[in-house]
């Protein structure tokens, strides 16, 4: 024999886990894991949201569609109704300044309303706005785009009426609807 020495296993090596890895897999799959719990939670959120919505629209035209009465509610014409509604507007504002619609007139009504053409005559366009009052009384008529005439009138009191009709002038809509 000689005297080198020569070792010999016959046994293979076993690895041992490092405790440290163990720990870092185990926090990863926890962080993956709550990222993904996280995740599905919001996408539940989110269409749950969207379904509340889609109901909610449903319910407003739903609540449209039961809202229209008659024929005659569809022809309406919305920039007429509009355009005697910021007309009273105004009317009112100069009310409140002077105590008295008689300084509700075509031109102290454009001033305060530039975007509107405010006139004695007949109205012949949804922009365009017949006026007249009294002390205690203002109408105005505005012939809507479907060639209905849209009136409004004002008292002192705060009584306010509106309706359709004829003559599209605010001499017109000054009188009430029992004495036309």
């Amino acid at each position: 024999m000689d005297d080198s020495f020569s070792f010999r296993a016959s046994l293979p090596l076993r690895r041992q886990f490092d405790p440290v890895v163990l720990k870092a897999a185990v926090f990863g799959m926890l962080v993956v894991l709550g990222i993904g719990l996280f995740a599905s939670w919001v996408i539940r959120s989110e269409r749950e949201s969207f379904s509340r919505a889609d109901r909610r629209v449903s319910a407003a035209r739903a609540e449209a569609a039961e809202t229209v009465e008659a024929p005659e509610a569809a022809t309406i014409d919305r920039e007429a109704d509009e355009a005697t509604r910021i007309a009273l507007d105004a009317a009112r504002a100069a009310f409140l300044e002077h105590r008295s619609f008689l300084d509700a007139g075509p031109a102290q009504l454009s001033t305060l309303q530039p975007g509107y053409t405010f006139v004695d005559g007949p109205s012949t366009a949804p922009t365009i706005v017949s006026v007249a009052s009294t002390a205690a009384t203002w109408a105005a008529a505005v012939l809507g785009s479907g060639g209905m005439c849209h009136w409004i009138r004002a008292t002192s009191a705060g009584n306010v009426s509106h309706g359709i009709g004829t003559g599209c002038t605010g001499a017109a809509a000054l009188v009430p609807s029992a004495a036309r």
